[in-house]
């Protein structure tokens, strides 16, 4: 994309930033593409229970604020102060967690099978306590069975709680310095049943707020069949999907060389959307969001995943062609999110341009895309049925919570295989003898 059309977009210190890297802007994007996930990798993307679609409940204590009063971050800055954000999928929308005591209580509908937990820290200083029980019980109750106990260190802070079965998990926080915490996961036990078959997402199209409508469902779910399509880099391709699994603690690096990191990640088919957000390290950079059709440089129409091409070249004229539908200058918080007017595509492509380059890798933890409560709800009510269709349509048996640690080949994730036609169809073999009746007077 040429200066001039981002200076459109951008307010005039964004052209200045851009100024200052313009350079980069004529080095051809070469992009690789990500293999299919296979068996082995499983494991490392349980699924978060702590999501209202899956009907989890947070309190918070002494103060709380209703879901009415949910506020969506704009570009890299965030104000919010509803707990509600804790359990949708934007993890750039935190909550505020001021000075001195304060509880949070996660309630699940019924009693879950938990491995861990985690979340993000930005600029808290304290410690936590969690606890879970399988009862609601107090929050100062001393029934609550305490299984982490640690200091709010910087960045990501993770605790390994189980195997334990628990319907309550409480976090006391104890803050001498008040900051936010975003991102936060309650991780279940993982189970090959989990990936191949996950659970239903029930959401309403009647919420109560629209901004809660619009975050609480991130289209871009590894678990929803989206996957991490093509990176301009990285040591390891394979963990290019970190990007997309609802696990903000962890991250996909690119090269230290890297001087536009850029991902492409497929939804599965084409999807109405309204809002991106994405979490990086933290850096003077610009963000570029697209919203795509087809794949760029790999001809018209879109292709499957097996057939596209392993890598795409996108020179100076092929980006120029692209509209992104929004940029954003991010002057060092390692999030940025954008709304715009709905849009549909099956591709989501993002690119960073940093403002200098760096000897450290670049790392992106979460790209997450939203299209509101009615697509929301369209979309979860069809991905349970189409995983288990797509389980049963190549003749597989999947054992109903099997350990994936028992796995020992890396094999590829079962597709739908493509329609053929079956076998002809024939009359019964006729009986081996003639019945004729006999007519008495």
């Amino acid at each position: 994309m040429s200066l001039s059309s981002r200076s459109k977009i951008c307010p005039l210190t964004c052209w200045l930033f851009l100024g200052s890297v313009s350079g980069l802007v004529g080095a051809e994007l070469v992009l690789e593409k990500v293999p299919p996930i296979t068996v082995e990798q499983v494991p490392a993307y349980p699924e978060n229970l702590a999501r209202y679609y899956f009907g989890a409940q947070v309190e918070a204590a002494p103060q709380s604020n209703p879901i009415a009063n949910l506020q969506l971050s704009s570009k890299s800055e965030d104000t919010n102060t509803a707990e509600a954000a804790l359990l949708c999928d934007d993890p750039t929308v935190g909550y505020a967690l001021p000075k001195g005591s304060t509880t949070l209580l996660v309630s699940f509908p019924k009693i879950e099978n938990l491995d861990s937990i985690s979340f993000l820290n930005h600029g808290t200083k304290g410690d936590v306590n969690i606890a879970i029980s399988n009862a609601k019980l107090p929050p100062d109750s001393p029934q609550w069975r305490n299984v982490s106990q640690q200091a709010l260190t910087s960045d990501a802070v993770k605790a390994k709680i189980g195997p334990a079965e628990a319907k309550y998990v409480r976090l006391a926080f104890n803050v001498a310095d008040p900051g936010r915490i975003a991102g936060l996961g309650i991780y279940s036990t993982p189970t090959v049943s989990a990936f191949t078959m996950p659970r239903a997402r029930k959401l309403s199209v009647d919420e109560k707020s629209e901004t809660f409508a619009l975050i609480n469902y991130s289209l871009t779910d590894l678990h929803a069949k989206s996957r991490a399509a093509y990176v301009s880099s990285g040591d390891d391709l394979r963990q290019a999907n970190n990007m997309i699994d609802d696990q903000p603690a962890t991250g996909y690096s690119f090269a230290s060389s890297d001087a536009t990191p850029a991902a492409i990640i497929d939804l599965g088919k084409v999807t109405t959307l309204r809002r991106i957000s994405t979490l990086y390290s933290p850096r003077h950079v610009s963000v570029d969001f697209f919203i795509l059709q087809s794949l760029p440089g790999a001809g018209q129409g879109n292709k499957a995943p097996a057939s596209s091409p392993k890598t795409l070249r996108l020179d100076d004229s092929a980006l120029a062609k692209l509209t992104p539908v929004g940029s954003i200058m991010d002057e060092g918080s390692g999030r940025a999110a954008i709304n715009f007017p709905e849009m549909s595509g099956r591709y989501i492509m993002v690119k960073w341009t940093p403002a200098t380059q760096q000897d450290t890798a670049f790392s992106v933890a979460e790209i997450s895309a939203f299209g509101g409560n009615k697509t929301a709800s369209l979309i979860a009510s069809n991905t349970s049925s189409a995983s288990r269709e797509e389980v049963a349509s190549d003749g597989r048996t999947v054992r109903e919570g099997k350990d994936f640690g028992e796995a020992k080949d890396a094999k590829e994730i079962p597709s739908e295989a493509p329609p053929a036609e079956g076998p002809p169809v024939t009359l019964p073999q006729p009986p081996p003898f003639t019945f004729v009746p006999e007519v008495s007077p």
